[in-house]
């Protein structure tokens, strides 16, 4: 059962008295922070919760200031300072109030002579340890460890810093999204600031530049936040392997002469990934036992990593091939990718035939895990100038005459729709013509008091096999032309007979003709990521939409909750009926699936939010190659082979190999799949015969011929290995092709490893 909120947890000794932390983070002043702690008051007081406002700074907002009614308000103590006065929360008087929940704002503030403690934080501690729940608030650049980041990239003086084990100590942490668009909007229209005050600030803190900087570290603190907290809880172990939210890079050197260049790929990857990198050495000996000149090289590895951001692991062989040392590091280390440098020619066919070499070894037992050989083909200084430039994630070049916001969760229940709905009263106060084509309330009451006195467009009914279905009415949207329209349910599947399959696509047909469109999806729907979420789940997600059209989005927010507010909302019958409520804290709504989900989420929008592209396409781009064949595997080679091109702005090939003919009916269907898919992320897709060559020797053909500088393949589900292994295609391809990096995909059938 999820504990409530109010209370702490009913357990023996001192910690019995300690109150619950919950603390909301945003990217700047405006965001809402305070607004949603007072939302959440007076849902809690709604439920029976006693909640007081021990200090709330309203700014002058307005609807901050309307919020504080209907809420008992303990008046502040009043400081003397010299001439100053200054008004701080009164401890004495809300520890003999005695509430279960008291907001304290203005968490980043120290406290003038006279105080109980130097700091607010400290004000709050006081709080927690009389047995009071606080909920707080803070924007990201007053975290201790993002100071000098902050001042060092922005230019920007922070004077307030909360420690860091703070927020670790917070049994909730959550992050307020809002786009650099929106706030700048806010604030022109007075929202933030008084108006004499908009020019500086459009000029100085609220850039545009700036707010996209700091809103990706709020993302980015929380989804670390949230990862920490995984891997520390108990639930982890349901997930096998890695969760794969944060990238893991492990690169494996030997020897000096190769190193740098080894490392500098992992940093590459571990940059453009946002990631963690190690650096390991398989040492003969110990290091206290080496000899002087082993000693030198080491100190020279080790400077290297650490000159390139890294962290160093040394480890002794003591009777361990170099396969299992990596093994072992890898398992440790959480790695989600493991990089090696490709065999020199000449020796690779040998060494493959042994059992103890270590891209064998790996392929034979490292699970969940891809490996990436750094081959010996240097890349064009084009190309090497576009790989350091590219972006995480590449706008996709298309104009279209309506603009499209899409709001993102983590998962049913977290309020999207509710938020959708909320903006549009927003923009209706501002004049904005805004109609409902589709709300799908679920039936939440909440979703349905929001909805309030809003304009919807009836639905158009379709009949099917005896059955009644509602979708949107295009015709009549087009007809009434609003400024917005709101348009639930993304990633939905139109009932036989509309005009569009997809949902997506009756939005993208609304884009065309100049409307503007808020919509709303589950992170698990976007199309590249349904491998990572069936890993982490075990559940399949039949219903996706494409990258490239969330990337149309000129806003994508995110609407954050922390799993136990989730799981607590869904005990409560807000978001299935109760009878289901039993099965989904089973399955889907297992905690650590809940933190996982949230961990992409956050991670997936604090990639969009790193920007654009600014510079052109480069004449010549990189070349990368996905190999595939008929089986269900092929698919995630696919999504992974986009990501790939996705973040280096590649161009993306898909290759097939025929080596049955003809096809038989359910290897045709399976290649069908696949091309669709490849299609539908913009590839190139190839067909080659094998007739008389090997299955290795037509994917090294085709990728000279094609100029290809990286290779993507998938992990054998047969693992056997010696001289069997020699013939299989990946071993074609290490010992013959030119290529930059070969990406060696793990197979990774969660089913049968649970």
């Amino acid at each position: 059962m999820t504990e409530e909120f109010g209370r702490p947890n009913d357990i023996g000794g001192e910690m019995a008295r300690r109150g619950r932390l919950r603390v909301f983070i945003g990217a700047a002043p405006g965001v809402g922070k305070t607004y949603t702690m007072l939302n959440e008051a007076h849902r809690m007081c709604r439920e029976g919760t006693d909640v007081v406002v021990g200090f709330v700074e309203t700014h002058g907002r307005k609807e901050t200031e309307r919020l504080l009614q209907g809420l008992e308000v303990i008046a502040p103590a009043m400081l003397q300072v010299g001439h100053a006065t200054f008004k701080e929360p009164d401890l004495h008087a809300i520890l003999l109030r005695n509430p279960d929940v008291c907001l304290i704002d203005e968490l980043a503030h120290s406290n003038p002579p006279g105080a109980r403690h130097r700091k607010r934080f400290e004000d709050v501690i006081y709080l927690l340890q009389h047995g009071i729940s606080v909920m707080t608030a803070v924007n990201v650049q007053h975290l201790e460890s993002l100071r000098n980041q902050v001042q060092r990239e922005l230019g920007l003086r922070v004077r307030e810093v909360v420690p860091d084990w703070f927020f670790r100590e917070a049994d909730e942490v959550t992050v307020i999204d809002v786009t650099p668009e929106t706030l700048r909007q806010r604030l022109r229209d007075g929202e933030i600031y008084p108006l004499d005050k908009l020019d500086t600030a459009l000029n100085h803190f609220f850039r545009l530049d700036r707010l996209a900087w700091l809103r990706q570290m709020s993302l980015r603190a929380v989804a670390d936040d949230v990862e920490e907290r995984l891997e520390n809880s108990y639930e982890r172990k349901t997930i096998p392997g890695p969760v794969g939210a944060k990238e893991v890079v492990v690169v494996c050197v030997s020897h000096l002469g190769r190193a740098e260049a080894l490392v500098e790929r992992g940093r590459r990857m571990a940059l453009r990934m946002k990631g963690d990198l190690y650096v390991v050495y398989a040492a003969e000996t110990d290091e206290d036992r080496m000899t002087e000149k082993a000693r030198v090289e080491v100190e020279a590895l080790r400077r290297l990593a650490e000159l390139h951001g890294a962290e160093w692991v040394l480890e002794p062989k003591r009777d361990r091939s170099v396969g299992e040392i990596i093994l072992q590091v890898a398992r440790r280390l959480n790695a989600t990718q493991v990089v090696l440098g490709q065999p020199h020619k000449g020796v690779s066919a040998r060494w493959l035939m042994s059992w103890q070499h270590p891209v064998q070894y790996l392929l034979r037992r490292l699970k969940y895990v891809d490996l990436r050989i750094v081959g010996w083909q240097q890349l064009s200084p084009e190309a090497i100038l576009q790989r350091n430039m590219a972006s995480e994630r590449v706008v996709r070049e298309r104009k279209l005459p309506g603009k499209l916001i899409i709001l993102v969760g983590a998962a049913p229940g977290v309020g999207k729709t509710y938020r959708m709905l909320r903006d549009a009263h927003d923009w209706r106060a501002r004049g904005v013509d805004v109609v409902i084509g589709h709300i799908e309330t679920h039936g939440r009451k909440e979703t349905e008091e929001q909805i309030g006195d809003l304009e919807r467009i009836p639905k158009r009914l379709i009949k099917y096999s005896g059955r009644v279905y509602e979708e949107p009415d295009l015709a009549s949207i087009l007809a009434r032309r609003p400024q917005i329209v709101l348009m639930d349910e993304l990633a939905h599947t139109n009932a036989p007979g509309s005009v569009f399959k997809k949902r997506y696509q009756d939005i993208l047909y609304l884009l065309e003709n100049g409307i503007d469109v808020a919509t709303a999806v589950n992170v698990q729907h976007i199309e590249s990521l349904k491998d990572r979420i069936e890993h982490i789940t075990g559940v399949t997600v039949r219903e996706r939409v494409p990258d490239w059209f969330v990337k149309l989005a000129s806003e994508l927010k995110l609407i954050d909750i922390s799993p136990e507010t989730l799981i607590e909302r869904l005990q409560e019958g807000k978001i299935y009926p109760s009878d289901k409520v039993e099965r989904a804290l089973n399955h889907f709504f297992q905690p650590a699936h809940l933190a996982a989900l949230r961990e992409i989420a956050l991670r997936e929008v604090a990639d969009v939010v790193d920007g654009p592209l600014t510079s052109p396409p480069q004449a010549d781009p990189e070349r990368i190659l996905v190999c595939v064949n008929y089986r269900p595997h092929s698919e995630a080679l696919v999504r992974r082979g986009w990501r790939i091109a996705d973040r280096l702005q590649a161009q993306l090939y898909v290759l097939t190999v025929q080596t049955e003919f003809p096809l038989s009916s359910q290897n045709e269907r399976d290649f069908a799949a696949v091309r669709e898919l490849a299609e539908q992320f913009g590839a190139t897709f190839l067909i080659r015969p094998a007739l008389n060559k090997s299955v290795g020797q037509v994917i090294v053909e085709t990728a000279t011929s094609e100029r290809i500088s990286q290779i993507v393949m998938g992990q054998s589900i047969n693992r056997g290995g010696g001289l069997f292994f020699t013939h299989r295609p990946i071993a074609y391809v290490l010992n013959r092709a030119a290529f930059v990096d070969l990406h060696i995909v793990a197979y990774a059938d969660r089913a049968s490893s649970s």
